[in-house]
């Protein structure tokens, strides 16, 4: 256990980051890879899944906290 918070909703924790930052992260290479073989721009790319990310990340920020507060193992 880390901090008192199960050591799943940790691994689910990271699992959610890493994950979102994938999706925005300019040096990955199948976001690059479909943006140049769809002829998207990276600003252009980010600026329509901006909401999206948000969305996201407001959807884990949640869902994580929930998992911290209800006792036994969700996950």
């Amino acid at each position: 256990d880390f901090a008192g918070v199960d050591r799943s909703l940790v691994v689910t924790a990271f699992q959610s980051a890493s994950g979102l930052l994938n999706l925005v992260n300019p040096t990955f290479a199948v976001v690059m890879g479909g943006l140049a073989l769809g002829r998207v721009g990276y600003h252009k790319w980010l600026r329509f899944t901006l909401p999206l990310m948000i969305i996201l990340l407001i959807v884990y920020a949640v869902v994580l906290s929930i998992g911290v507060f209800v006792p036994g193992q969700i996950f």
